[in-house]
């Protein structure tokens, strides 16, 4: 099988770390997207891509549970590392895993990262989003066009290394000449809809450009996280040519990138990865501190009476910086929110911060719900210790509704699990 390969990756406009990673290892094509924070999302999502290139030789297209066994193994190898470094626990990864085989796309998956079909001017998704607005959506309580606009549409629930286990998703499907996949993390469709993507991946015939295009439009809407795309065009000519045009393109965005033991690695132009690359940040602009000078007009006047006048000035400057800041910290504690855990153990929304000053607490506990952070998978858990900030009262208050929902569609799951084995004993009864 022929095709041509684009693939962009970006850190965005408001992260300063890119936690994406993603692997063009022909014909396997990996995108995964870390969560944890800087350090533990980037090592997340490279430990995946790692560990998928290292046994994809296992790979087989004839047996769809290799693929998943792959997922598996990634899965496994976050979670060592997580369980062996309290500094990492809680971190994650989504991956979506593309394997092509004559006509045929085999595709794993886990988490809110997306594969897409164009077929004919049409465009498909093809994995399904494992978020809670996305159970809502399959449950029908949430409209699709709702769910793009959801406030909670980021929260996933099912991710790489967050437990021991974790359930893959295994779809096959037939591919023709003409067919384009795009693989992308959720920075690109969080950013643009789907009608602009469609519209992107039918105007530019060029796999690369497109994507570069896709990039820059989300970038453009606020680049609000990291974004990664891959596309592969079926049967659109040589790969080799493609990969090397590709790779040309490509070395002005990801300078050097490491192999799997650390080292700098060299690709080919079949074997593209990259894995957690760090934008450093500008260093700020750096002004001289000019000292504030108070020139006495009378210098006739004894050195013993110009004292007090520089004190009292001092004095003014003290009680304005202490009035700004008491106004300040006022205004920060009225106008924030968050999601948070008491002291009894329950989820409960806050007014203010979640950090202390000085060991002085900047929160007042607005509204305690009936949930109890253990009922939540440890992931959640975790994060609502640490307190998540919400920009509104509402907002909090959803975030809490959704939490419970979730709960109570897990406990709604395990009681169907747990049906048939009621039915077993009563049979052999």
């Amino acid at each position: 099988m022929s095709y041509r390969i684009g693939v962009k990756t970006d850190v965005g406009r408001r992260r300063e770390v890119n936690e994406d990673s993603f692997l063009v290892h022909e014909p396997l094509f990996v995108v995964a997207d870390g969560m944890g924070g800087h350090v533990a999302g980037d090592i997340a999502s490279s430990t995946a891509v790692d560990t998928i290139k290292e046994q994809s030789p296992s790979a087989s297209a004839e047996d769809p549970n290799t693929l998943a066994a792959l997922v598996l193994a990634a899965n496994s190898r976050i979670w060592e590392k997580a369980e062996g470094d309290s500094t990492l626990r809680g971190m994650g990864t989504t991956c979506t895993l593309l394997l092509l085989d004559s006509s045929k796309a085999h595709f794993a998956h886990v988490g809110d990262s997306r594969a897409y079909l164009l077929r004919g001017g049409t465009l498909t998704q093809i994995t399904e989003d494992h978020t809670l607005v996305g159970r809502m959506v399959k449950e029908g309580r949430l409209s699709a066009d709702d769910a793009e606009r959801h406030p909670q549409r980021s929260i996933v629930t099912r991710a790489l290394g967050v437990d021991s286990e974790v359930e893959v998703d295994l779809i096959d499907m037939d591919v023709a000449e003409g067919d384009r996949i795009l693989i992308c993390s959720d920075g690109l469709s969080s950013m643009i809809d789907f009608d602009t993507i469609a519209s992107i991946l039918n105007q530019e015939p060029d796999p690369q450009v497109a994507a570069e295009r896709l990039v820059d439009a989300a970038n453009e809407a606020g680049g609000e996280d990291n974004i990664t795309v891959v596309i592969v065009d079926i049967g659109a000519g040589d790969a080799q040519g493609a990969a090397e045009s590709m790779e040309s393109r490509r070395s002005s965005t990801v300078e050097s990138p490491e192999g799997i033991d650390g080292s700098p690695a060299a690709p080919s132009s079949s074997e593209l990865t990259y894995a957690g690359a760090v934008a450093a940040p500008p260093e700020p602009e750096r002004r001289e501190e000019r000292p504030i000078i108070t020139r006495d007009e009378t210098h006739d006047e004894p050195p013993a009476r110009k004292w007090p006048r520089k004190l009292v000035v001092a004095l003014v400057i003290v009680v304005l910086l202490g009035a700004a800041a008491f106004f300040g910290v006022r205004y920060l504690l009225g106008n924030s929110w968050y999601v948070g855990v008491n002291e009894d153990g329950f989820v409960t929304v806050y007014e203010g911060i979640p950090e202390e000053v000085a060991g002085l607490s900047l929160n007042d506990e607005i509204e305690v719900s009936d949930l109890r952070a253990t009922q939540l998978p440890d992931f959640l858990a975790e994060n609502v210790a640490d307190g998540i900030k919400k920009d509104s009262l509402e907002d909090a208050q959803s975030h809490v509704a959704i939490l419970e929902e979730q709960v109570e569609a897990d406990e709604r799951q395990r009681d169907r699990s747990r049906q048939p084995d009621r039915n077993n004993t009563n049979n052999r009864d």
